[in-house]
């Protein structure tokens, strides 16, 4: 039987299947070639693709995180600028109230009330600092102003009292119509008698006495209202022993006045040795009232500033207090000034916990707080020491004003003193800005570094080598061409062909 040779002992089909396969691999190289990547659509990574979209949400998680890492870092430059010039600020009214006692020779009188009303103003503006309309000292209340204008804040607006209004009030509360303080000074017989005028939070406040002679009895403070006395006895003191009594100033610092007994009238602090009991006990309280007289309207009325300034800047958890009146020279409370009435120096948040009312996820575990409350303790004390300076007068003329300057430069050498360690701080605001601020640039790195190998994966993924695809099409090329000539033959065989 004779065996039949045709194309049917060699199909073509297949081998033109082959050649159309290995043309289509060879078109899909070249737009790889051309566009450096694997696959034009999901649908051609084949299972790859469920990698591809895993790692791709996992990148745009990390650029989210990125941008409010580079937002935070933005307010975290503008919060750490202001700080740094409040803190200057502080540094500068410090400084100003050291450097001298005031006098003929000096123009402290002038200039530091000036300074001082300068500083407040610029510390109260950049209080009130922004970014693109975000406040930065409110807290998490950011869409508005967070304290109230200096000029305001100091001068009132309209019906609501600002705080000379306010502070003046405070004045003849404190002073009372004596000007004794809010104490009473009596004498009978042998004894004198000291006391406060009632039960109420105004003026000086009696702490304790004592005395170098034993011939002279002391009695403490005692009683509602308390008051004391000082008995002088048959056997008179002689000229040097003294009586000294403590007080406490509206402001809550420490007071006190030393009498000493002399022979001689006319030494300033001094009463004189009389006759007997009662004519030393007269000259005692002459002697006490004139001193109290003048404690109350020099270091008295300067403490009794720093006290309005307390109630008026109030700080976490407070609000505006002022005296009950009027009269203001009789009162004997202290009342919340409504928004009708009084102006509220701050309009924040007002949380015990600053920094947690503005926070940021940086990762996804990792937040960092960042919220600043201009009611902190450090940046009110510097609002509220500058504001005690700036209302003050200082003239030559005035015989209280050298003791008024004096006290004010005590009290601010103290109150502006670095207190690093002090909760609320200045100096404690700065450094946990900055390790929030050095979280968000580890978590930032952090990110750099995963967002790298995550590129990588994607690269292996999507991205074509040029190289390979290069080589695999000139592979494939060459078995193109070998095919296409192979199948041509093929397609001429025949048995006549083969015959010959």
């Amino acid at each position: 039987m004779a065996t039949i040779i045709n194309r049917s002992m060699f199909p073509l089909s297949s081998g033109i299947n082959n050649i159309m396969g290995m043309k289509e691999r060879y078109d899909k190289l070249q737009t790889q070639l051309s566009s450096g990547m694997k696959a034009s659509n999901l649908a051609e990574m084949g299972s790859d693709r469920y990698f591809d979209l895993a790692l791709r949400q996992r990148v745009s998680r990390i650029e989210s995180y990125q941008s409010n890492i580079k937002t935070v870092n933005l307010r975290l430059n503008v919060l750490d600028q202001t700080i740094g010039r409040l803190d200057t600020i502080e540094a500068d009214a410090r400084a100003a109230t050291m450097s001298g006692s005031g006098g003929q020779a000096s123009l402290n009188f002038q200039t530091t009330p000036t300074l001082a009303s300068a500083r407040f103003d610029e510390v109260m503006t950049l209080m009130n600092v922004d970014i693109a309309g975000r406040y930065l000292f409110g807290g998490a209340k950011t869409e508005n102003k967070p304290v109230e204008d200096a000029y305001f804040a100091l001068n009132g607006r309209g019906s609501q009292a600002g705080f000379k209004q306010v502070a003046g009030e405070r004045k003849l509360a404190d002073l009372g119509t004596s000007h004794l303080g809010r104490l009473t000074i009596g004498t009978a017989t042998n004894t004198t008698t000291l006391a406060e005028d009632g039960t109420h939070p105004f003026g000086v406040k009696l702490s304790t006495a004592s005395t170098t002679c034993a011939n002279i009895t002391v009695n403490q403070p005692s009683g509602a209202p308390p008051a004391l006395s000082v008995e002088f006895g048959a056997t008179l003191p002689v000229a040097g022993e003294t009586v000294t009594l403590n007080f406490t100033m509206p402001d809550g610092t420490a007071d006190s006045i030393t009498l000493t007994a002399v022979e001689t009238a006319g030494e300033p602090g001094s009463f004189v040795i009389g006759a007997d009991a009662d004519a030393t006990a007269a000259s005692f309280g002459v002697a006490l009232e004139a001193q109290v007289k003048a404690m109350a309207e020099g270091r008295m009325v300067t403490a009794s500033a720093y006290a309005a300034s307390e109630s008026f800047f109030y700080g976490q958890g407070g609000q505006p207090m002022r005296v009950d009146g009027p009269p203001y020279d009789t009162a004997t409370a202290l009342v919340a000034g409504t928004d009708a009435n009084t102006i509220f120096w701050y309009k924040g948040e007002d949380s015990t916990s600053p920094r947690t009312t503005v926070t940021a996820k940086v990762g996804e575990s990792t937040a960092v707080a960042y919220g600043v409350q201009a009611n902190e303790t450090g940046l009110v004390n510097l609002v509220q020491s500058l504001a005690a300076m700036a209302i003050q007068v200082f003239s030559e003329s005035d015989p209280t004003a050298t003791d008024r300057y004096m006290s004010m430069v005590a009290r601010n050498t103290e109150r502006l003193a670095e207190t690093g360690d002090s909760n609320g701080s200045i100096a404690v605001i700065a450094v946990e800005l900055g390790l929030a601020k050095s979280t968000a640039g580890a978590i930032d790195q952090r990110h750099i570094d995963h967002k790298a190998q995550l590129g990588n994966m994607l690269q292996d993924i999507e991205e074509a080598p040029t190289e390979q695809v290069a080589m695999e099409i000139l592979a494939l090329k060459t078995r193109l061409e070998a095919s296409y000539q192979t199948t041509a033959l093929l397609s001429q065989l025949s048995l006549i062909n083969y015959l010959k």
